[in-house]
């Protein structure tokens, strides 16, 4: 069961990876400008609730996970950020009303850079490589273990109210027990779009849908090797220097979590 909920905790931090602007998973261009800072406070809350049979008959399981992920991102030139961000978790799952896994705890750390190194018409690209530091506990399925890597492809459109976002991410996923390195892929994928409208000037619907890989290999209540996945959400601008969002994201197809809510707020100085 350890080695099943290690997915659950680590799905949201390798969606990136690792980051994007909240509630998205599909990351933007965008970057502080040199000098400049930024302050990101995300919470997720993961919910999957499912019947199948996992050798001794079947179980109703539930497994619930609230994911609290703070992440500071520096300004180093116009067109480079570097950003590192924590995160804490807190993990239950229970089959046919009885706890058979439980945690909370300090998860892995991660640590950015994103480059914008094509800027023409509204039309940019960039580069965001980076790693998951190994800060969690392994041993209570908080953590991998051992230091993963990834990057991430992006392509961001601007034309008047509407905002299109592209991502090509991969991240390799590394494991410290034997047991979680059995249970879990390595080689983990993402193809995300997503598109953005301005209702207004401080107001932004958001919306997206993509497909990753389920990291679990061979999970009877999250079966299949892709996962797919489309989230709607609002962004809301209080200034220029504050933003709050919220969004939902729900699964296409059952490899994927059932659903998650997503709540987060931006400062900028």
């Amino acid at each position: 069961m350890m080695r099943r909920a290690l997915w659950i905790a680590l799905c949201a931090l390798w969606a990136g990876p690792l980051h994007a602007a909240h509630p998205y998973i599909t990351d933007d261009t965008g970057t502080q400008g040199s000098g400049n800072w930024q302050l990101e406070l995300m919470a997720e809350r993961d919910r999957n609730a499912r019947t199948a049979d996992a050798g001794s008959g079947a179980v109703h399981e539930v497994r619930k996970l609230t994911l609290i992920n703070p992440v500071l991102t520096y300004g180093v030139l116009d067109s480079l950020d570097v950003a590192f961000g924590l995160s804490h978790l807190r993990q239950r799952t229970t089959g046919d009303g009885t706890v058979t896994q439980a945690a909370e705890g300090s998860g892995d750390s991660t640590l950015e850079l994103k480059w914008r190194f094509f800027e023409r018409n509204g039309l940019s690209l960039g580069l965001k490589p980076g790693l998951s530091l190994p800060t969690g506990d392994e041993e209570r399925g908080l953590g991998s273990g051992r230091l993963s890597w990834g990057v991430n492809f992006i392509l961001t459109q601007e034309a008047g109210p509407w905002t299109f976002l592209a991502n090509v991410a991969y991240t390799r996923a590394r494991y410290e027990l034997p047991a979680d390195a059995e249970a879990n892929r390595a080689h983990l994928w993402r193809v995300s779009a997503g598109l953005g409208y301005a209702l207004r000037d401080d107001l932004q619907l958001v919306g997206e849908a993509g497909v990753r890989t389920n990291g679990a290999k061979d999970d009877p209540f999250l079966p299949g090797r892709n996962a797919q996945f489309a989230m709607l959400g609002l962004i809301y601008s209080l200034s220029d220097k504050m933003d709050f969002d919220f969004g939902v994201r729900k699964r296409l197809n059952r490899a994927e979590l059932d659903t998650a809510v997503l709540l987060g707020a931006t400062f900028r100085w």
